[in-house]
């Protein structure tokens, strides 16, 4: 009996800027406590761009089907699934997204709203749980406080600003472009600045009126770090979730003694907390009527176009793949 194929992105053996190709593989099969997706839309992340240059200390054994989140129609299920039947439609986080059909944890496995897209429901997952666990678990935003959210117009960053707001936060927010400025007002930003500015300090301090603020949500990394500390509060809370201008930081420890900052990374969190951050993410978003923020949708087979946006970082919200054009 011949081997069932797919058509998928992935990343063949060399794991550079050129590795991205696109053909047919194998069909995953759902393991124990797993199901098979048909794959209708799937979101694109940074990790995927470092996994598929090898860079930022990442790796991957090739050939290898990129991408982790997903919406799509259930078509089988692995041994011991409960709760879940085939021709259910749903938002997953999983593995190999890139591609036709892929597999997911029955554990992360959740309905499709109804009146969310499939690439709305992919843009969710990861970036959404991000997000909800940076603003509400970590950061544990109070109604009341400022917010500063860096690089609102990454998909993280278009999260952390509608939850923070619902949360009951001033949200402040920082982007590289005018429109994504614009946009990141239209979420619930209150104003949003440049954060490639020589005066971001100046400006965060005046709209301030030099209180600074009590949380940054960031996922740019790199010098942008040492602005940050200038206007973080006593007592303020800073997470961080992302690298993208750069792994290395300085930190004034002096500063951060006296003011008793609490710096927190957002982690690995196993499965189960995961499915909890999803649960909770789907339902923050359900709440407040909004959905997740999807700049463009490319076919599948445009896999290489889809990446050379998402590293020109020309997009707000999720860049988003599917087996046909939408």
């Amino acid at each position: 009996m011949s081997e069932r194929t797919m058509q998928a992105s992935f990343v063949s053996e060399s794991a550079t800027a050129e590795s991205l190709q696109y053909g047919p593989v194998a069909v995953p099969q759902p393991g124990a406590g797993e199901v098979l997706i048909r794959v209708r839309a799937a979101s694109l992340d940074r990790v995927d761009s470092y996994l598929r240059r090898g860079t930022h200390g990442m790796a991957v054994r090739t050939p290898t089907v990129l991408g982790r989140d997903m919406a799509g129609t259930v078509v089988a299920l692995g041994p011991g699934v409960t709760g879940i039947t085939e021709g259910d439609e749903v938002v997953a986080l999983g593995r190999g997204t890139h591609a036709e059909f892929a597999v997911a944890p029955a554990l992360h496995t959740l309905p499709r709203p109804a009146d969310w897209t499939d690439a709305q429901a992919a843009a969710l997952p990861t970036a959404g749980r991000t997000a909800y666990d940076a603003v509400a678990n970590l950061a544990r935003v109070r109604p009341g406080e400022t917010v500063l959210v860096i690089a609102a117009g990454g998909a993280v960053g278009t999260f952390a600003v509608q939850y923070a707001r619902a949360l009951g936060a001033r949200v402040l927010a920082t982007a590289g472009s005018a429109d994504k400025r614009d946009a990141a007002v239209r979420l619930g930003a209150e104003t949003a600045f440049d954060h490639y500015a020589d005066d971001l300090v100046e400006r965060l301090t005046e709209q301030t009126a030099g209180a600074g603020v009590e949380v940054v949500i960031e996922s740019a990394g790199g010098e942008l770090w040492t602005a940050l500390q200038s206007v973080l509060a006593r007592g303020g809370r800073m997470v961080t979730c992302g690298v993208t201008a750069g792994a290395r930081a300085n930190i004034h420890l002096g500063k951060l003694m006296v003011n008793g900052w609490r710096i927190h990374g957002i982690g690995r969190p196993g499965p189960a907390e995961v499915a909890a951050h999803l649960r909770d993410s789907l339902a923050l978003s359900r709440s407040i009527a909004r959905r997740p923020v999807v700049d463009r949708v490319y076919a599948l087979s445009d896999a290489s176009a889809a990446h050379d946006q998402l590293e020109s970082s020309q997009f707000f919200g999720r860049i988003v793949l599917a087996p046909a054009a939408q």
